[in-house]
C-alpha cells in the first residue's frame, strides 16, 4: 500500500503538468481595417484593386493554417477573397457544392468555377479557385460571371 500512494501522487503531478502545458489552441488573427491588415499580415494580403460598385471592406482574417481572407460586403452579398497557405488548402467560407466544374478564363486569369447546385443564374453562390506565380487563391460570392475574373485579375496585378 505504501508504494501505491507515491505512484498515485506522481501520476497526478504528471497529469496536472500535462494539463497546464500544450493546451493552447491557435486562434485566427483578425484585422478590422485594410491598413491594419497590411500591418499585421504583411504585403501578401489578397487585396483587389477592382471591386464592383457598392462593395466595402469588412474584415481580414489569417486562419491557423496561414491562409489570409479579406471579406467585402455589398448589395449582392459577401465577397471573400483568400490567399491560401498552400495549393491543396481548402477554401474557407461557405461550402459550395456542385457536380460540374467550369474552366473560366479572362483578364489573364485561368481558374475553376463551381456554382452552388450548378445554378449559373445571376445571384447564385459560387467558388472560384486559381493559381498565380506559385500562390493559390480562392474567392466566393455571388457576383455576375463577368466580374469574377476582373476581381481576380486585380488581386494578382
Amino acid at each position: 500500500m505504501k508504494k501505491i500512494l507515491p505512484m498515485c501522487l506522481l501520476l497526478c503531478c504528471f497529469l496536472a503538468a500535462a494539463g497546464c502545458t500544450g493546451t493552447e489552441q491557435a486562434v485566427p488573427e483578425h484585422a478590422a481595417t485594410l491598413a491594419e491588415a497590411h500591418e499585421v499580415f504583411g504585403p501578401d494580403i489578397p487585396e483587389p484593386s477592382y471591386l464592383p460598385d457598392g462593395y466595402t471592406f469588412e474584415n481580414a482574417v489569417r486562419s491557423t493554417d496561414g491562409s489570409i481572407t479579406l471579406t467585402y460586403t455589398g448589395t449582392a452579398g459577401d465577397l471573400r477573397v483568400t490567399r491560401l497557405s498552400s495549393a491543396d488548402a481548402p477554401c474557407p467560407g461557405p461550402a459550395v457544392t456542385g457536380s460540374k466544374e467550369w474552366i473560366v478564363q479572362g483578364n489573364g486569369i485561368l481558374g475553376r468555377l463551381v456554382y452552388e447546385n450548378d445554378d449559373r443564374s445571376d445571384g447564385s453562390l459560387w467558388l472560384f479557385r486559381w493559381d498565380w506565380n506559385d500562390a493559390a487563391f480562392c474567392m466566393t460570392g455571388s457576383l455576375p460571371e463577368g466580374e469574377i475574373t476582373k476581381v481576380a485579375a486585380s488581386i494578382v496585378e
